[in-house]
């Protein structure tokens, strides 16, 4: 008998594909439990589990993994939508800037709902928001004094810089 590739994991779909296509031959008397196990690749064990799970629920099918509920309902979701799209309180945030710290204790405070802040990036893009780069500069930065200079200093910086490289391309 040829060896036939198996992956090594299957998926849920696969599985529940493969009880299914068992079912019908669990009650069939013809079929011992190893000649099923030995067709469709599994351990006698899991067959008789299946023939349990088959009388008990009257079905193979696949159960919902519901998994973790969720700390925060709907209503609280998008509460705390509204107020980050509201941006930040400026007496507590004067930057005005959201940061996941800033989110999570305000999630915290508000719901005594307590996230790591490394969670609290992955649900704010599950939320629709994206990670934004702050722009730095000096805090004496004037904007006046740059445009002054643009305006002024740096046409003639450029005039300097073409004659430079003029001369030394002798042109």
């Amino acid at each position: 008998m040829p060896q036939v590739w198996q992956p090594t994991r299957l998926t849920r779909q696969q599985l529940e594909e493969r009880r299914l296509a068992a079912q019908p031959l669990l009650n069939n008397p013809e079929w011992t439990t190893a000649s099923i196990a030995e067709h469709f690749g599994v351990k006698p064990s899991t067959v008789r589990v299946w023939r349990v799970r088959l009388s008990e629920r009257g079905s193979l099918e696949a159960t919902l993994s519901s998994g973790r509920p969720a700390w925060l309902n709907d209503a609280q979701i998008a509460e705390i939508i509204e107020l980050l799209q509201q941006g930040p309180d400026p007496e507590r945030f004067p930057d005005g800037r959201w940061t996941t710290e800033r989110v999570r204790d305000v999630i915290g405070l508000k719901f005594d709902v307590w996230y790591d802040h490394d969670w609290i990036g992955k649900l704010l893009r599950r939320w629709g928001f994206s990670w934004q780069k702050v722009e730095k500069h000096a805090i004496e930065q004037s904007p006046e004094k740059i445009d002054a200079w643009l305006e002024e200093e740096l046409p003639a910086l450029e005039k300097k810089g073409r004659s430079w490289r003029n001369d030394r391309l002798g042109r």
